[in-house]
């Protein structure tokens, strides 16, 4: 039996608290062997709460000896350099979405994983739902018939809180509501779609992070263009979902994990179908998303393979994302159009 991976968990804010910590104390592959803060009476605190003596330090340089692997939850603006230190030292990482601030500090971790031989991880933690990968290949295949539009929206009033509000400050944040909450199916709209012909951006942002958003991409492909909207807010409460609109009909996702996939045609609009592979799932039915992050960033590593999301995805990311933000400009004072199509049907 192999021993268990020591796992160091940089960063004791609440995306460890709440996510990263339980996720690996469930897992039978895992030990936590440290926990990193530079507030280190929070990191022992934590440690406290949950039992556990794991080794408690300021800094990842002092815990690189005992560890086999560290998950980065930290500010953004801080990823690339804790990542570039630990790959320094051989040291794996799974750094918590997004990969860095810049496309280019998203380079640099490429680079430097690619000298190391050792395996970067990004926490797009809901790539690891079920419906994701079925998703992907029924689109591929033209289950659904051929894809026209495509909307995502998500929003809750104050949005994602962080014991230490780096996402107030542009700079650290390196954004505002789309990095926080949208980049999570800028991701998924990557990996099912590739990257797009055409972006656009209207926010409220006057310099600092934007509250709120609203993006559009256009895929001009041979067979078909295909228009995406997305929608993201901080101050109003958008039930979230994908809509994907067919020559044949309607395809809907929950946000939640475990909802299935949801097909309405044109020619039956009294009748649903709901679609789940029926096949043994990869995963455990109890484990979380985040759980399932972490065994396969494990096995990853021990099996010398690619993980689910890598660094080359995550810089795809920071890509889009800066594209983005060249091409926004002012959102108007609606913003919060009901005409968008988002999570109408």
């Amino acid at each position: 039996m192999k021993p268990k991976f020591r796992l160091g968990l940089v960063g004791a804010g609440l995306i460890t608290r709440d996510s990263h910590l339980t996720a690996a104390l469930t897992s039978p592959l895992v030990e936590v062997a440290a926990i990193v803060d530079p507030a280190v009476d929070r990191a022992a605190q934590l440690a406290r709460d949950y039992g556990i003596t794991p080794q408690i330090a300021s800094r990842v340089e002092d815990v690189l000896s005992s560890i086999d692997g560290a998950i980065i939850a930290t500010p953004n603006h801080t990823h690339c350099a804790i990542a570039l230190t630990c790959l320094a030292h051989n040291v794996p990482v799974l750094v918590e979405k997004p990969l860095a601030a810049t496309h280019e500090e998203g380079l640099a971790i490429v680079q430097a994983a690619k000298r190391s031989g050792q395996v970067v991880a990004v926490g797009y933690s809901t790539r690891f739902r079920d419906e994701i990968p079925l998703l992907k290949n029924l689109l591929e295949e033209g289950f659904f018939g051929s894809v026209r539009r495509f909307a995502h929206q998500f929003g809750t009033p104050g949005g994602w809180a962080p014991l230490s509000a780096y996402n107030l400050n542009r700079e650290t944040a390196g954004g505002g509501v789309l990095v926080v909450t949208g980049t999570h199916f800028l991701d998924r709209m990557l990996f099912f779609w590739g990257y797009p012909d055409e972006v656009s951006l209207e926010d409220d942002s006057l310099g600092g992070p934007e509250a709120n958003c609203r993006a559009k991409f256009v895929y001009a492909r041979p067979q078909g263009r295909i228009e995406g909207i997305v929608r993201y807010s901080k101050t109003v409460r958008l039930p979230g979902g994908t809509v994907v609109e067919t020559d044949r009909g309607y395809v809907l996702l929950g946000d939640a994990d475990g909802a299935g996939i949801v097909f309405r045609e044109h020619s039956r609009p009294g009748i649903e179908q709901v679609i789940r592979p029926t096949g043994p799932s990869p995963y455990s039915k109890e484990s979380s998303v985040f759980q399932r992050q972490i065994e396969d960033f494990v096995r990853a590593v021990r099996e010398k393979q690619r993980p689910l999301v890598d660094a080359v995805d995550g810089t795809e990311s920071l890509r889009l994302l800066e594209q983005l933000y060249a091409h926004r400009r002012p959102a108007d004072t609606n913003w919060y159009r009901q005409d968008d199509g988002v999570g109408a049907r």
